[in-house]
């Protein structure tokens, strides 16, 4: 199977806009299911799955927010950063290449490894469209020990309406999208230009993206956001997106705006600062914040 990573034709979509996260569950391999490994983290018991040179199949039915839990196994001793990678394919077709890089976390123990230590886990997400659908998870490149994988499946509830719509604290001048009688206010954001928002906990914080299409674009393109909590990675969202008929940009005609995509993350109690870039050279979004 090809390893070239189609980001054209991925099914990375966003859900409708009133979703939310409900809640969480662990999923479990449709074979291989008693090859995991348990890890104990903060005193809890986690199943984890070695991604080994058969990989591991998964059927997951949604529509659904699927998120990829990894870590690295390493030597006691060693505690620097360490690379590791994996592929994801979906239903047989696209195939994503993920790449980490997390220090060691020197608290996780392993019930089956406890001379192993492990890395700072790698979060990635996926929002899956209705239907059944088959996931795959090969083994990446160059690694000396198998990558364990931890695979959540996320449905979806219809937010609060008692919602407010957070500003940046330091960002360009906002950007109006036009969408028929009605304007909303976005912000620029870009690999260059990161953002940032302040949120109080306990909440949800839902960023709004559309992709910004120039005339060299195709019609259809993804696009990666990348969110961290101080130094810590909260994660990344991958989108495909295509040109809006509907909406326009005010005050760059030459700019056509994506249909939006979403995604969540839950602001744990008290005052958070979040970052947020797009992980894409060449490639900026406009952004909207809410928190309910």
């Amino acid at each position: 199977m090809s390893r070239i990573v189609y980001y054209k034709t991925i099914l990375v979509i966003s859900l409708f806009a009133n979703d939310a996260i409900l809640f969480a569950k662990l999923l479990r391999p449709s074979k291989n299911k008693d090859q995991k490994e348990i890890l104990v983290i903060n005193s809890k018991r986690r199943v984890y799955y070695p991604i080994k040179q058969e990989g591991i199949t998964y059927q997951v039915n949604g529509p659904a927010r699927t998120e990829f839990i990894s870590r690295y196994p390493v030597l006691r001793k060693k505690k620097n950063s360490h690379s590791f990678n994996y592929v994801i394919v979906l239903n047989g077709t696209d195939t994503i290449e993920v790449n980490h890089r997390y220090k060691v976390q020197g608290s996780i123990r392993s019930v089956q490894h406890p001379k192993h230590r492990y890395t700072y886990s790698g979060n990635y997400f996926i929002n899956l469209p209705k239907g059944s659908h088959t996931i795959e998870v090969l083994k990446g490149d160059n690694l000396k020990y198998p990558v364990l994988l931890r695979l959540l499946s996320k449905e979806f509830e219809t937010p609060k309406k008692n919602h407010k719509t957070i500003t940046p604290m330091v960002h360009k001048s906002s950007v109006d999208i036009e969408l028929g009688d009605k304007q909303l206010q976005y912000f620029e954001c870009s690999k260059n230009i990161p953002l940032q928002v302040k949120a109080t906990g306990p909440k949800t914080l839902r960023i709004i993206s559309r992709l910004m299409f120039s005339e060299e674009m195709g019609s259809q393109e993804s696009y990666r956001i990348h969110v961290k909590s101080g130094q810590k990675v909260v994660g990344t969202y991958f989108f495909n997106t295509e040109r809006s008929s509907s909406s326009k940009v005010r005050s760059k005609p030459d700019i056509v705006p994506g249909k939006w995509r979403s995604c969540e993350l839950k602001v744990p109690k008290g005052e958070n600062s979040y970052s947020i870039e797009v992980f894409d050279e060449g490639k900026a979004i406009l952004t909207r914040f809410m928190l309910y």
